[in-house]
């Protein structure tokens, strides 16, 4: 990575691992972030919370992976503006996935042409 895509990683992380900590009262163990040239992938191994853990431990996986996703869209803006003041670029799209086994969630920002 060039040093103003780690730049933007780290303010990325930063960022994304407070709001994320804030919003769902969860913490996240461990951030990755990669910042390509029209791409921004960031993979968040999320904690539960009690709750969560509870309807998985009584199979309903989908349901916490569907709330997830669906909080996800909600704060997503929130999410672009993070990544669209790093990298000074618009974001086109977001795509975000929640995995359950193991417990991590996928965030995908694919980057508008630059003018």
């Amino acid at each position: 990575m060039t040093e103003a895509a780690e730049a933007a990683a780290d303010q990325i992380t930063s960022e994304i691992v407070r709001l994320h900590e804030d919003s769902y009262g969860a913490g996240v163990t461990a951030a990755s972030v990669h910042v390509l040239p029209d791409l921004v992938v960031l993979v968040l191994d999320v904690e539960l919370t009690r709750a969560e853990q509870t309807l998985i431990d009584n199979g309903s996986r989908n349901e916490v992976r569907r709330s997830r996703e669906a909080f996800q869209e909600v704060i997503g803006p929130t999410f672009k503006a993070i990544v669209e003041r790093a990298t000074g670029r618009r974001v086109a799209s977001f795509m975000s996935h929640m995995n359950i086994d193991p417990v991590y969630s996928v965030e995908l920002f694919r980057l508008a042409p630059r003018s």
